[in-house]
Formats: C-alpha cells, sequence, structure tokens
C-alpha cells in the first residue's frame, strides 16, 4: 500500500463497497425490517468491522465458528430491534 495509485484505487473500491452496504441498510430500514431508530452510517461500519476477520482468521486469534457467532449475534440484533 506504499504505491499511491494503488493505494487511492483500493480506497476507491473499498468506498464504493461500504456505500453499497450503506444503502442496504438504509432500505432495510426504510422497509421496517431495522427499527427506524438505528444510524445507518453506525449500522454500517459496525457492520464491516465485524465481517472484517480476515487477519484474526489467518492468524489463529479468532476461530471461524467465533467470528461466525459475533456476525450472527450482531444481526440478530439488529434485524430484532425492528420487531422482524
Amino acid at each position: 500500500m506504499h504505491d499511491e495509485e494503488l493505494h487511492a484505487r483500493a480506497r476507491d473500491g473499498l468506498l464504493q463497497g461500504r456505500g453499497m452496504v450503506e444503502q442496504v441498510v438504509r432500505q432495510a430500514i426504510t422497509d421496517g425490517h431495522i427499527g427506524p431508530d438505528r444510524d445507518p452510517v453506525l449500522e454500517t461500519n459496525l457492520l464491516l468491522a465485524l465481517t472484517g476477520f480476515t487477519t484474526l482468521l489467518e492468524l489463529d486469534a479468532v476461530t471461524p465458528s467465533a467470528a461466525l457467532e459475533a456476525v450472527e449475534s450482531y444481526l440478530d440484533r439488529l434485524f430484532e430491534a425492528a420487531g422482524a
């Protein structure tokens, strides 16, 4: 990531992907699947943070089952807030 052009392209791709996830979260709020009191920016950031387990998994700091449990638990709490 020391190459500025490569860094910029990677950043642009990640920002585009993040924007798409935020759109999905916003639509889920609009559709009533996620509670209206939820902040779509914060929920997007939390979801992306939870799905960023790659390094932890690669270095055996977190087991695949523990990572899956964390993501499932978060999604269950996110969607139960709307009574879905």
